[in-house]
């Protein structure tokens, strides 16, 4: 299991799992203990998801607010007098 505990620490860290979880699953792995190990795998997966949901609301909420701003400057810039009068921008 020496490889195969190497490279799962290794992917862990690779996917910023903290040094004390890494360990644990390390050790799970090298003592055959499957199902924990998987677990912990999954569960780091899982967190991975929600970092990433959370990015991709974010990223939807700024293409949702330049979407606004392009179209709100456009109507206000086509009220704007074309002799720049009035304008305060």
């Amino acid at each position: 299991m020496g490889e195969l505990s190497e490279d799962l620490e290794r992917c862990l860290c690779d996917c910023a799992c903290d040094e004390v979880r890494v360990a644990k699953a390390r050790s799970s792995c090298e003592e055959g203990r499957v199902r924990e190990t998987k677990r912990m795998l999954l569960d780091e997966r899982r967190r991975l998801l929600d970092e990433l949901h959370a990015s991709q609301r974010g990223i939807d909420a700024i293409d949702h607010m330049l979407h606004r701003v392009s179209c709100e400057c456009a109507l206000r810039a086509a009220d704007v007098p074309e002799d720049g009068e009035g304008a305060h921008e």
